[in-house]
């Protein structure tokens, strides 16, 4: 069922504020991203944004032990290198 809110301005932005009971609902806490756009009809959109890992969090358990070797394939048919 859809809850009516009021936009606020929020520096030089419009600050939507999303009611408790609904950010439990969708397991959203202070500091949570998302992602919003707009639709053609009308609609805004609002959805939890998936992880975004930085290369720094993908290395971390990099050592050298779990690097892989590289391969490298032969040249097949008319390639030319």
């Amino acid at each position: 069922m859809p809850v009516q809110v009021t936009l606020t301005k929020w520096g030089n932005s419009l600050g939507l504020r999303v009611p408790r009971d609904l950010a439990a609902r969708l397991g959203l806490s202070e500091g949570a991203r998302v992602d919003i756009e707009a639709s053609d009809d009308g609609r805004i959109i609002v959805t939890r944004s998936r992880r975004r890992f930085t290369l720094d969090e993908l290395l971390a358990d990099m050592t050298p032990g779990r690097e892989h070797p590289l391969e490298d394939d032969r040249p097949a048919g008319s390639e030319l290198l």
